[in-house]
């Protein structure tokens, strides 16, 4: 505590004070540096979880969309069957 004291009559309060403002916002800038890095890299392991759920969903609606488009050309391919087979009969 004396040293702080002597060190203070030495080179003035106002420049122990610039002193000690200066370690406590280096240590803050540390403690905000250190933070945000750890939110960046969350944010980017959650960002990298959507994107990979967002593809898997897409290749799974484009596969459901080809199914869905051939039973859609199947059904077509019967309706035409049908309309021919009625056109045949009915004289055509």
């Amino acid at each position: 505590m004396e040293q702080w004291i002597s060190i203070a009559e030495r080179f003035g309060l106002p420049v122990m004070m610039l002193g000690g403002v200066s370690y406590a916002m280096v240590q803050l800038f540390k403690w905000m540096a250190n933070d945000l890095m750890r939110q960046i890299n969350d944010n980017h392991t959650r960002i990298e979880q959507i994107i990979i759920k967002l593809i898997d969903n897409s290749k799974q609606e484009r596969t459901d969309n080809k199914i869905y488009f051939e039973k859609v050309v199947t059904m077509l391919d019967s309706t035409y069957t049908m309309m021919a087979k009625l056109f045949k009969k009915n004289g055509g």
